[in-house]
């Protein structure tokens, strides 16, 4: 079994009523643990009396090539666990042991399209920035999914990294309202939607986490399309 270790919270930054992006740093001073792109950890909520209080998985947001002294977490408040860390302050002290999960980046893909479903962009994150900041050179296309705005967490991150990078496409969903200005989608995903930006599906691997109706549709979508789930999709249910 792998070991627990403490990480202290170093930034709790709010981005909407239940979601938050958390950054540790391991608590005795040395570096993070060696993780693939996409994998997940094992979170430790620990009381004022260094009492267990459950334990939860969360995928790392943060890339490997710069996770070297602290990695990200993508946080939805919706358990005892979670909400534990969206209502923590700078210096609070959590278990982490990890990494574990096969969700990972397929660094000898070139071209790849990402299906995120609300907060199951964060694996999928990870490895978007592990490909681009290491120059990979892959071809990227991101479906991003949220009810409203305020759901997709890295909404400008994503789309600074888009301007940024030729190779890089992204492509804002979303479901219950219409923005102004809107630059995405709107409405819940199907294949018309999909097949303005995917010419030939057979050219691409694909790669999928987030609510089960959400992943349910996407491989529907796929299947429709003649593709090889076994061979061509990976896929993690957030």
């Amino acid at each position: 079994m792998l070991p627990i270790r403490n990480f202290r919270v170093i930034n709790n930054i709010c981005t909407s009523g239940d979601l938050c992006r958390i950054i540790l740093e391991p608590a005795d001073g040395g570096k993070v643990f060696l993780f693939k792109a996409g994998q997940f950890i094992m979170l430790q909520l620990i009381d004022k009396g260094g009492q267990d209080k459950g334990t939860r998985a969360f995928s790392i947001a943060s890339a490997p090539c710069e996770s070297s002294l602290k990695i990200e977490l993508g946080i939805k408040a919706q358990g005892e666990v979670s909400s534990g860390l969206y209502d923590s302050k700078k210096g609070d002290i959590f278990g982490v042991q990890g990494p574990y999960g096969t969700f990972v980046l397929k660094k000898e893909s070139l071209k790849t399209v990402y299906f995120a479903g609300g907060v199951g962009v964060t694996p999928i994150r990870s490895q978007i920035r592990e490909s681009l900041l290491t120059g990979l050179n892959q071809d990227i296309l991101l479906f991003d999914s949220g009810s409203y705005l305020v759901d997709l967490q890295y909404h400008l991150e994503f789309m600074k990294m888009s301007e940024k990078y030729a190779n890089f496409k992204y492509i804002p969903i979303v479901t219950r309202e219409h923005p102004d200005g809107w630059p995405g989608e709107l409405g819940r995903i199907n294949e018309q939607m999909c097949t303005k930006y995917i010419q030939e599906y057979t050219d691409y691997d694909y790669a999928l986490c987030g609510p089960k109706p959400f992943m349910d549709e996407v491989k529907g979508i796929l299947l429709s399309k003649g593709i090889d789930l076994a061979q061509k999709l990976r896929f993690e249910r957030y």
